[in-house]
């Protein structure tokens, strides 16, 4: 896949929400205090900040907490994601690359992978509070799908919840409805409220 970027790393995508639009940029090391804010002093989930899927074999061989592992994941050639930006400032996060940076999804048995293709993941979504149920989600999934084919990926995967859960942070990889909305089609489905759906670009 060859690198795209221009020197500035310009990309950029506008979606309307319900707070007004909504502009994503990648992720790049100078936007990471964007991110901190978003996700707030907890990390939301359990301290996670986004490393659940980066997971490696074995576990983390050192002691560092998850803000800085990610942190080292940044690369300004090859963004982990993006960051929507509203008048007030960074309102949300979600995560998206292709499905062989994620090792926690490659042990996965509930989310094995359906075949043999070559597919990007869309498996993060955070929304800072007090901007949820207004839209952000859904404007973030736009933006990813486009920024995986600006990237030049042709296809993209996500595994929503399909249910009820009893938190909101337990919706982090996005909900079923968000998914249907834009044609995602179900590939896959190992349990009664995780299934696999993929959208062909």
């Amino acid at each position: 896949m060859s690198n795209r970027w221009g020197p500035d790393l310009d990309w950029q995508h506008e979606v309307s929400t319900e707070f007004g639009d909504m502009i994503c940029r990648p992720l790049t090391s100078d936007r990471f205090a964007d991110m901190k804010e978003v996700f707030g002093d907890k990390g939301v989930a359990r301290g996670c900040f986004c490393m659940h899927w980066r997971r490696p074999d074995g576990g983390y061989p050192d002691e560092r907490d998850n803000i800085e592992r990610f942190a080292s994941v940044i690369s300004d050639e090859r963004p982990p994601g993006l960051i929507g930006y509203i008048e007030s400032g960074p309102v949300g996060w979600v995560q998206v690359g292709p499905r062989s940076d994620f090792p926690t999804l490659q042990r996965s048995k509930l989310l094995a992978a359906a075949d043999d293709r070559v597919v990007w993941s869309i498996n993060c979504f955070v929304v800072r509070t007090g901007h949820r149920k207004q839209g952000v989600g859904r404007a973030l999934l736009a933006s990813a799908i486009e920024f995986a084919r600006f990237r030049g990926a042709e296809t993209v995967e996500a595994y929503p919840v399909d249910g009820k859960r009893s938190s909101s942070v337990d919706y982090f990889t996005g909900t079923m409805s968000m998914f249907d909305s834009i044609g995602f089609a179900e590939v896959a489905r190992r349990n009664e409220t995780r299934p696999m759906v993929r959208l062909d670009l």
